[in-house]
């Protein structure tokens, strides 16, 4: 476990309280004075009849070091102890020291406090019946101290506190504990402790974690941080409970400032022990995340070694080139399957390994790069790139000036028992845009050309296709002010009509295989502005077509947020688009869908954002995304969502977290696939706390990659207030399915 935290109490006492609240240099007393007057000290008192009144001396505004003075009456002797009585105050900066008796000896510079010792800070309040301390070697005791700590109300008790010296503090008999008073419902407890201030570490022995007045885990020996530094050290151990139940123990290493690395060490259930570690690095010009987990000996999987990797690294060669490297990989398709926590990430079809240089300066921007995949899907085969260059010049001009810019490109595919080869690409565009705040009008006219030469093909080895696309974009802004006479608030609503046309020629391009292109999905208003609807390059789609769409806007006009936004477009085709990818069929419609876009919000609770498609011959819903979340300040939250896509899926959705009362609540999230009547993952979860721990429980259920089967994990969370979590992995699971929560 990582216990940085626990030295709160002892960081604040070493640092602030000891080394600044009572240390001060040797002064020496007179008959005249109480403390000599310098730079460090300023008395505030009144000497009369070998008696002292001392007038009210807390200030709030302190002279910086100087020490203020208050009791009741006084007695100074020339010669041995100088005693204060009654409501003695002793200020330094912000620090005070309060007493019902002090005293200090001229020879040997020692202060003794004693009744109702009080010291205290804007981060700290220390309490005990005897303090005592020298001013010349900058030691001293505490009796029976109690102590708190921070505005997250950590608090302990120590037997007695050593200042051995200025930079050394020992702790003996010492306990911790963010609970409030009276309710220690957990506390950690050592034997000694001792700080260094020089070095900021601390070591405690024979340490327990207690619940209540029962010790649950026991270290015979601690070393720690002061400060945020990082430790090496044992981090908060998880448990897992699923098919691969088991206990994860992690060891943090801090190798230095600008790298560590991680390893830790579980147990497995029928499986054995796995293996993970993770090293970080970070300098002027590299850094990244190298990962790799491995098991052994699989006792399920034939006993063989199982394993995976991710890296992630980016260097800066100069300030206008970088170099990146992202890759992963696993032995086994069926690794995901085993060791999975979600539908997501068991369904994975494969592994991106990505290198990349790229240098960018402009006008001009190059790069140039490798890209290869672990297949486990075979279902989906991407090609490789070997290599992948890039060129594009783009030569910076005014908002109306006349645009040029070129985008190429010349890229070798590979794919086993597949048509293979290289594809060259480049793209000129000008344009033009004329206007100002309420207007535009913004024309475009690109030729694109591109050069397949292929391998492994019966047909022709060398295909040249050269197409222009000519677009018109335009659009008008209107503006009006609208106030709710309810509110009396002010908003601006906007309607803003658009005209989008474009322009491409057919030409027959079947005999063009495909590397890396698809169809895009027809279903947000920004598909209505595409000139392309192809994504990728192996097809240039034949378009003559007008796109008409209007939006409209409301937004605050104090601070330009939107409030809401609605827009409804369509595209209208002036001929049948026969480009199509192999087994595609000509789009005849003259028709696009009717789509219909509504976001915003409906008041400080709800949030609305849909998008719908009706087909334009019989108005019927072709696709539907449907999203509502409310949110309150009560800590409620509830997501409904409804999802179509064609005949290919149709989902329902519904997440939410309700607090039952100040110390239970609930969230629970559901995904249901109602085209095929069965549910695709669930999560139920508990959550208590109060003022000191806190604690969750979640319990999962998903489909995996098979379709039939399902798996049922349990995450388990504990966190002492103001100490840490033992356990991350049922909150990252809550956020991940619940819109809007957060780690109350």
């Amino acid at each position: 476990m990582n216990y940085s935290n626990f030295s709160k109490a002892c960081c604040v006492l070493s640092l602030i309280v000891f080394a600044n609240a009572i240390h001060a240099e040797s002064s020496k007393l007179s008959n005249n004075d109480l403390i000599k007057t310098n730079s460090s000290y300023q008395c505030l008192a009144n000497y009369h009849n070998d008696k002292l009144t001392v007038s009210s001396a807390i200030n709030t505004n302190p002279v910086k070091d100087a020490i203020y003075l208050e009791a009741d009456t006084g007695e100074i002797r020339q010669q041995g102890t100088s005693t204060l009585n009654g409501n003695v105050v002793i200020q330094q900066n912000s620090t005070v020291f309060k007493s019902d008796h002090a005293s200090i000896n001229r020879e040997d510079s020692q202060v003794t406090a004693q009744g109702n010792v009080v010291l205290s800070d804007t981060n700290f309040e220390l309490k005990s019946p005897l303090v005592s301390y020298n001013l010349d070697n900058n030691s001293g005791t505490i009796e029976d101290a109690e102590y708190a700590l921070g505005s997250e109300g950590a608090r302990g008790k120590s037997s007695e506190i050593k200042v051995l010296d200025k930079n050394n503090l020992e702790l003996n008999n010492a306990t911790f504990t963010s609970c409030p008073i009276n309710k220690d419902s957990w506390h950690f407890a050592s034997s000694d402790i001792k700080l260094n201030n020089e070095t900021q570490i601390g070591t405690a022995k024979n340490v327990t974690f207690n619940v209540g007045k029962v010790p649950i885990f026991y270290f015979p020996w601690l070393k720690f941080p002061i400060n945020n530094q990082r430790l090496s050290g044992f981090l908060s151990p998880s448990v897992r409970l699923q098919n691969n139940s088991g206990i994860t123990i992690p060891y943090y290493f801090n190798l230095a400032p600008n790298y560590d690395a991680t390893g830790s060490l579980t147990t497995l259930k029928n499986r054995g022990f796995q293996i993970d570690t993770e090293f970080r690095y970070l300098t002027e010009k590299h850094q990244g995340e190298l990962s790799y987990n491995f098991i052994p000996n699989d006792k399920s999987f034939n006993g063989e070694k199982r394993d995976y990797f991710k890296i992630e690294h980016l260097t800066r060669i100069n300030e206008i080139t970088n170099l990146k490297l992202n890759a992963e990989g696993v032995s086994d398709e069926e690794y995901f399957d085993d060791f999975s926590s979600s539908l997501e990430t068991s369904t994975r079809p494969a592994l991106q390994r990505r290198l990349e240089i790229r240098q960018n300066n402009r006008p001009w921007i190059f790069s140039a790069a490798v890209e290869d995949y672990q297949i486990l899907d075979v279902d989906e085969d991407p090609y490789s790139k070997l290599p992948e260059l890039k060129l594009s010049y783009e030569p910076k001009k005014g908002p109306k000036d006349l645009k040029f810019k070129v985008n190429s490109e010349l890229t070798y595919f590979d794919k086993a028992n597949s048509v293979t080869g290289t594809r060259a690409d480049i793209k000129f565009n000008l344009s033009k845009k004329w206007g100002d705040e309420a207007w535009f009008f913004k024309p475009s006219l690109s030729l694109s050309h591109t050069l397949y030469s292929l391998d492994n093909t019966i047909d022709e080895s060398r295909i040249n296709r050269t197409l222009p696309t000519f677009t018109m974009d335009s659009g008008v802004f209107f503006d009006r002010d609208v106030t709710n006479k309810i509110l009396k608030e002010s908003y601006t609503q906007t309607i803003e009509p658009r005209i989008f046309y474009t322009y491409t020629p057919y030409k027959d391009q079947s005999n063009i295989p495909i590397f890396d292109t698809a169809r895009t999905n027809f279903s947000e208003s920004n598909q209505l502005f595409l000139e392309n609807r192809f994504t990728g390059k192996d097809r240039i789609a034949d378009t003559n077509q007008l796109t008409f769409a209007v939006s409209s806007r409301i937004q605050d006009r104090n601070n330009g947020d939107e409030i809401f936004k609605a827009t409804i477009g369509q595209v209208f085709n002036f001929n049948n688009r026969k480009v199509t990818l192999p087994g595609g069929t000509i789009l005849t419609g003259k028709r696009s869908d009717l789509l219909l876009e509504l976001t915003g919000r409906l008041n400080d609770r709800f949030r609305l954002a849909s998008t719908i498609n009706l087909r334009s011959d019989d108005r019927s819903i072709s696709n539907y995304d449907l999203r509502l979340n409310y949110q309150d300040q009560k800590k409620r939250i509830a997501n409904l969502s409804f999802r179509k896509l064609n005949t290919e899926l149709e989902q329902i959705s519904f997440s939410g977290s309700l607090p039952i009362n100040d110390k239970w609540s609930m969230v629970a999230s559901v995904d249901q696939d109602t085209k095929n009547d069965r549910n695709l993952e669930s999560l139920v979860g508990l959550e208590y706390q109060d003022c000191c721990w806190k604690t969750r429980v979640v319990v999962k259920r998903y489909l995996t990659s098979d379709n039939v089967t399902y798996e049922n994990p349990v995450f388990i969370e504990f966190e002492l207030k103001g100490l840490g979590n033992i356990g991350k992995s049922a909150t990252r699971q809550i956020k991940e399915k619940i819109y809007g929560y957060d780690d109350f």
